[in-house]
């Protein structure tokens, strides 16, 4: 089911209608949302949406990348090195807030908050790279 779900958003996002992609992301959190609202599953639904999120991250990136110049494209190589460097230290941060606020480090509430937390952060710079791909004309 998980493949089926990041399939049809790499579709979506292959699409040449990028002007609809912002929407897209925010029926996404949406959905993520009304998941977690339903009480059911709820690790899950946090795992599921961080997996989609660095799905879009891959999708993003590569579209905003087919859209610049070769130089361009070198500097935003290396600006997401530099910003992978970022995450790995915001998810190390990231655990250890979740564990001081659910405590067991290997329980099902500390890793769904994990996952909550890694998403923000990764759809924060999904949302940064598609901004930039729309501006480009």
């Amino acid at each position: 089911m998980i493949k089926k779900f990041i399939s049809l958003i790499i579709i979506i996002f292959s699409n040449k209608s990028f002007a609809q992609t912002l929407t897209t992301v925010e029926k996404l959190e949406n959905k993520y949302q009304e998941c977690l609202d339903s009480g059911i599953e709820m690790k899950k639904c946090a795992s599921d949406f961080y997996l989609t999120c660095d799905s879009l991250l891959n999708v993003s990136f590569k579209n905003l990348k087919i859209k610049l110049n070769k130089t361009d494209q070198n500097n935003l190589k290396i600006e997401q090195i530099n910003w992978l460097k970022k995450r790995d230290t915001y998810f190390k941060k990231a655990s250890i807030e979740a564990k001081n606020e659910m405590g067991e480090q290997f329980s099902n509430d500390y890793k769904m908050v994990l996952f909550d937390k890694k998403s923000e952060f990764v759809m924060l710079r999904v949302k940064e790279l598609i901004k930039r791909r729309n501006k480009i004309k």
